[in-house]
């Protein structure tokens, strides 16, 4: 499994990769300009993300607007309506439910509240059908 990391923050950034790399290969973005475009580069090489972690807040643009856009190229690129359509999680500290709810409008599958323990991203990855443990 290929899973984009894609967090501002680096001991958060960190602490995901530990926790996601036994489960797949995993590269790291530190803001959504540069998470949409190694997530373009990836599908152009042929080797798309499964996975995606996304950071809410990040400089620049946000997590649920780098979501939309890569929402929109995968129904530009009739992705949506196949299996290969990357899985996103979000992941953020805020626990408001407009947050949450915009989240899930822009095309997320999951969401996580910081911060992350192993057994708490074991639970959304089983529900979501990623790993089967």
């Amino acid at each position: 499994m290929r899973i984009l990391i894609v967090e501002d923050e680096l001991v958060s950034r960190e602490k995901l990769k530990k926790l996601l790399s036994e489960y797949g290969e995993c590269d790291e973005a530190f803001d959504g300009e540069q998470a949409f475009e190694m997530f373009e580069k990836a599908h152009k090489k042929g080797e798309s993300y499964d996975l995606i972690t996304m950071d809410i807040e990040m400089p620049g643009i946000s997590g649920q607007e780098t979501v939309e856009l890569i929402k929109e190229w995968e129904y530009a690129h009739k992705m949506k309506e196949s299996t290969n359509h990357v899985l996103i999680i979000m992941i953020t500290v805020m626990e408001d439910i407009s947050n949450i709810m915009s989240s899930f409008r822009e095309g997320c599958e999951s969401y996580l509240i910081k911060p992350i323990t192993e057994h708490s991203l074991e639970v959304r990855l089983k529900e979501m059908g990623v790993i089967k443990k």
